[in-house]
């Protein structure tokens, strides 16, 4: 491709089109009607000698060019949008731009409501776009561009990529209020008693309480894995089934809910949630996603501390 002959709006195009993976919403965050941007992608198409998007049911899907490309132009965008801005002192009252968030669930649940709160009161016209995010495709969608931001627990980053710990959790056990176990002794043997049901976005049978009673040579009985913690608290009020989750989202859960919440019984080892913030380096100095930084930072150091669980009585 030669870059001498390109139109460097396209690229504009083709950044929008990989992070929106559809004409019509590409369009919008670009301002263009969906048949500028199709012409776009069309002229496109011909300089790059591949078909850069593969239309499918679920969207436009990048093939491997439009993939290797990605990276390389989202980062060269990234730096020119900087190099413009950098010289303007940043007003989050004027502030314009759009940033994606990459968040988990359990991210979202317990940030999301403060930090909108927050953006809505001083940053009005910032466009904030939240994005499920996970520990298997919230780094990949740093690199690619696809994320300014992740939110979450979240792996090891590359050394091109910065990590800032957020929030530490604790886990806690939500099971309906008139649970037999709550008449017992809570033990290790009286939580392995019952069937649990588990929350993973990714559909993952191991969560963390497994990887502790593997240390300690016990298993739980998993019968039920579902997809959102929303759903969980009426299977729960509903059923003898168990569930471990991180205390800031539970203790909410049960208020709503009207559920019972118990920690984690003594035998089991003391476990900590921690969330961290991760984003590309390339971003580092752009003035709206350095505000952004420090106003989630802030939004976290700010949250009200974890309700201590009630044993259960005996």
């Amino acid at each position: 491709m030669d870059i001498s002959r390109i139109d460097l709006n396209l690229l504009h195009v083709f950044d929008a089109l990989y992070r929106e993976r559809q004409v019509t919403r590409a369009g919008r965050a670009l301002g263009l009607s969906q048949s500028a941007v199709s012409n776009a992608l069309a002229r496109l198409r011909q300089q790059a000698g591949d078909e850069l998007f593969v239309r499918t049911p679920a969207g436009m899907v990048p093939t491997a060019v439009a993939d290797a490309m990605a990276g390389p132009l989202q980062g060269a965008l990234d730096q020119v949008r900087a190099a413009l801005v950098a010289s303007r002192p940043f007003k989050p009252c004027e502030a314009r731009d759009a940033i994606t968030v990459g968040l988990s669930d359990h991210a979202e649940f317990v940030l999301g409501p403060p930090l909108v709160a927050a953006l809505r009161k001083e940053a009005p016209g910032l466009s904030l776009v939240l994005r499920h995010a996970d520990k298997d495709n919230a780094l990949p969608g740093l690199e690619s561009g696809l994320l300014d931001l992740s939110l979450g627990m979240l792996p090891d980053p590359p050394a091109h990529m910065t990590r800032q710990m957020l929030v530490r959790d604790g886990l806690a056990v939500l099971m309906r209020p008139d649970h037999p176990a709550l008449d017992t002794p809570w033990t290790l043997d009286t939580y392995l008693a019952y069937s649990h049901l588990l929350v993973s976005a990714t559909a993952s049978k191991v969560g963390a309480v497994d990887r502790m009673l593997e240390s300690l040579g016990r298993q739980r009985v998993l019968a039920v894995v579902a997809s959102h913690l929303l759903v969980a608290a009426p299977m729960l009020r509903d059923s003898d089934l168990l569930c471990t989750m991180a205390a800031r989202v539970a203790h909410p859960l049960a208020a709503a809910f009207g559920l019972a919440v118990r920690p984690l019984p003594a035998e089991l080892p003391a476990s900590g949630m921690r969330l961290s913030m991760v984003w590309h380096r390339r971003l580092d100095s752009h003035p709206a996603h350095a505000w952004l930084r420090r106003r989630v930072a802030e939004v976290a150091r700010a949250l009200p501390p974890v309700p201590a669980s009630a044993p259960a009585p005996g």
